[in-house]
């Protein structure tokens, strides 16, 4: 039988980069998933960032995602559960496997940690949802700014997962332990302007005024000394955690955010197994 699918057609990238006036901008491109992260853009995203980590024509990095059609901004709704979120190729990128097995070091390189980590200023400009891993991604950057449409949630609990991209030792950095517990635990939705309130970012926006905002504070960050940036960063980041430390509780993180996916799955197994006994 004839396959009328037009196999020429050209489908979209999933992450689509640029470099203006030195910021270099990484925008994820499913607009039709709210940005969803599946395999594919795993993976894109870990080669992505570590492109703008390493050429030297950026000083300062900006994280966002594409808008929905006829909106003025997006960022990231999570792991696509229903488009290959789970296993598929690239999604190791996301969530290492074997995560806590050999030499810890190599989490230097995923792509939350890079946000963080390198000796460039990190941006997330949030024009939409920044919900499970987009919520984490969200804390990976140096500064937050946000719509007034946007909404945070970490909403992993309710997906039968942990927790990944760092977001669960980042926003106990950010906000203190107390709050993220409540994000994690409760995970109530969290308007712009709570977010604001609590901390979570650094200024909320007119989603039509959220782009220009964002690069203009970029530009104000164009005039420091690239190196003296570096070692403002490295300050910071030697504040926090020292590098193991950090490597661990990623990749303690990660191994969680297995162990909760295959017991979920044994869950739905069983279940599935008791009603075909009924």
């Amino acid at each position: 039988m004839a396959d009328d699918t037009d196999t020429d057609t050209p489908t979209a990238p999933v992450i689509l980069t640029e470099v203006v006036e030195r910021i270099g901008i990484i925008t994820l491109n499913r607009p039709e998933r709210r940005n969803a992260l599946n395999g594919e853009l795993m993976g894109a995203l870990h080669d992505a960032v570590r492109q703008m980590a390493d050429d030297p024509d950026v000083k300062v990095v900006v994280l966002t995602g594409a808008p929905p059609e006829g909106g003025h901004g997006g960022f990231c709704s999570g792991g696509d559960v229903k488009g290959g979120g789970r296993g598929a190729p690239g999604s190791e990128k996301g969530v290492p496997r074997d995560a806590l097995e050999g030499d810890l070091a190599r989490h230097d390189e995923h792509a939350s940690m890079l946000l963080h980590q390198m000796p460039k200023p990190t941006i997330a400009m949030i024009g939409g949802p920044a919900v499970g891993a987009g919520f984490s991604l969200a804390a990976a950057c140096d500064l937050r700014f946000a719509s007034d449409d946007a909404v945070f949630a970490a909403n992993f609990m309710p997906n039968g997962l942990a927790g990944d991209y760092g977001g669960t030792f980042l926003w106990t950095e950010i906000v203190g332990t107390a709050r993220a517990r409540q994000l994690y635990l409760l995970n109530d939705k969290v308007s712009a302007a709570d977010a604001l309130a609590w901390g979570m970012v650094h200024a909320v926006l007119p989603p039509e005024q959220l782009r220009g905002y964002t690069l203009d504070v970029a530009r104000r960050l164009l005039r420091t000394p690239a190196e003296l940036m570096a070692l403002v960063k490295d300050n910071l980041n030697e504040a926090e955690q020292d590098s193991a430390r950090r490597r661990f509780l990623l990749a303690n993180e990660a191994h969680n955010q297995g162990e909760a996916a295959r017991k979920m799955a044994a869950r739905m197994a069983a279940k599935q197994a008791q009603q075909v006994q009924q």
